[in-house]
């Protein structure tokens, strides 16, 4: 659901936070976000405010719901550049965005565009290999850029079994 706040880390807490809250039908919540170039204390804070919703409120049926952050640093399009190679060195959005478009990969990828998860969903296996090496790297070294948890998320929705 797009944030009518904005797209920063905090505002899309803060979005999901409202209408969480409003619906109260949800078991969990998720917030994706980048760190992109927003203001280092906004992704602090966004992150910190996420964790700090887990479990507080709780749903219609009276149970604890779950919040949850999903960052991507420096970008989300990190998460799709995974299903194709694995990148362990700091990295801008730009390089990101322009490895993703190279040939054999995403060429003239857009965020606007759909359809991206069914042109990468054979190359899942190999996204959250990557992705499970870039969590390690960030709590061996320390390294925050690049790092992703949307494989965390997507491993979540693709484990879903229709009702």
């Amino acid at each position: 659901m797009p944030s009518v706040y904005g797209t920063t880390p905090q505002q899309v807490v803060d979005f999901a936070r409202d209408q969480c809250l409003k619906t109260r039908a949800w078991e969990q919540v998720f917030c994706v976000f980048d760190r992109d170039d927003h203001p280092r204390a906004n992704f602090d804070n966004a992150m910190a405010s996420a964790a700090a919703l887990d479990k507080k409120h709780r749903n219609e049926l009276k149970q604890p719901i779950r919040f949850t952050a999903i960052p991507s640093i420096p970008c989300f399009e990190l998460w799709l550049l995974l299903h194709f190679e694995r990148i362990t060195r700091e990295c801008h959005r730009n390089e990101v965005y322009n490895l993703l478009r190279q040939p054999g990969r995403l060429p003239g990828y857009d965020k606007s565009q759909g359809g991206h998860f069914a042109r990468t969903r054979h190359l899942l296996d190999t996204a959250y290999r990557n992705a499970a090496t870039l969590a390690a790297e960030q709590k061996r070294h320390g390294n925050e850029n690049p790092f992703t948890a949307v494989d965390t998320l997507v491993k979540l929705l693709t484990g879903l079994k229709p009702d």
